[in-house]
């Protein structure tokens, strides 16, 4: 498996407005993956990060996220990308065995994209490691956590998407390709901290607790009814995975089409 720590690169997706982030988020990366054995590199624009053991990959000015992560990427030599995004903190320990495990698969069959957090769970079964994320699935272009084939990422990835545009439209382009899994165990636990630009509660909760300071100087908590908006939304999500997952892009879509027609009503 020596070979295998040479095919792939972890890539921390960010920005430089992002970059009060960093220090916490390394801090927690550098606790629970302390053994990790790839390349790590950190995506922004023109700060450098002094972090130790972290490579700086500058893309110069912001203009999208699909934009700032195509020329990233295709700056480096490594031919497999596990995306990971600054602001989803790991909380606890990465078995580097397990991943390992797991990325030697990827490997040996020739996967196109693999997602470690299995939210949402595989579709089909495939074996006791990795399940199929069958083409028509919701969400099948999921940036958490995924690992992928480089020019497989490079060809879906569109200019002027955003993440959540390329989680949505990305996954329809997606429906081109074959071998897209996800593992049944979740091998990297995180903790989403930022919800449109302001700390989560619950996660400044959690992320003290661990005895890790977070300025909060530079973006707000969110206030207590936006916390309640949010869990709604989640709830939403999670009423949506009841449905079998080759139905729920169509709920979704319905769903969407009659929020824009009522939309369109209330402009009349």
């Amino acid at each position: 498996m020596t070979d295998i720590k040479n095919k792939f690169a972890v890539v921390v997706v960010s920005c430089d407005k992002y970059s009060d982030l960093w220090k916490p988020f390394f801090q927690l990366f550098g606790r629970f993956w302390l053994d990790c054995p790839f390349n790590v590199y950190l995506l922004s624009n023109e700060v450098i990060a002094n972090i130790p053991r972290v490579k700086n990959l500058l893309i110069g000015e912001d203009i999208s996220w699909s934009d700032n992560l195509i020329k990233g990427v295709s700056q480096l030599k490594e031919k497999n990308i596990f995306l990971v995004l600054d602001d989803l903190f790991l909380f606890d320990f990465v078995n580097s065995q397990k991943i390992l495990e797991v990325f030697d698969w990827i490997i040996k069959s020739k996967a196109n994209y693999v997602r470690l957090n299995p939210f949402p769970r595989p579709d089909r079964q495939y074996n006791k490691l990795v399940g199929v994320v069958s083409k028509g699935t919701i969400y099948r272009t999921s940036t958490v956590s995924s690992v992928w084939k480089k020019d497989v990422l490079l060809n879906l990835l569109k200019p002027g998407e955003s993440a959540w545009d390329f989680e949505v439209y990305g996954t329809v382009r997606s429906n081109s390709y074959d071998g897209f899994y996800s593992t049944w165990e979740n091998h990297f636990p995180i903790i989403n901290t930022v919800i449109k630009s302001k700390w989560q509660r619950k996660a400044v909760k959690k992320i003290t607790s661990l005895g890790i300071d977070i300025d909060l100087t530079v973006r707000e908590v969110m206030t207590p009814l936006e916390t309640i908006v949010f869990y709604f939304g989640r709830m939403r999500s999670k009423l949506l995975k009841l449905f079998p997952a080759k139905y729920r892009g169509g709920i979704k879509d319905f769903v969407l089409r009659g929020r824009y027609n009522y939309k369109s009503t209330l402009s009349k």
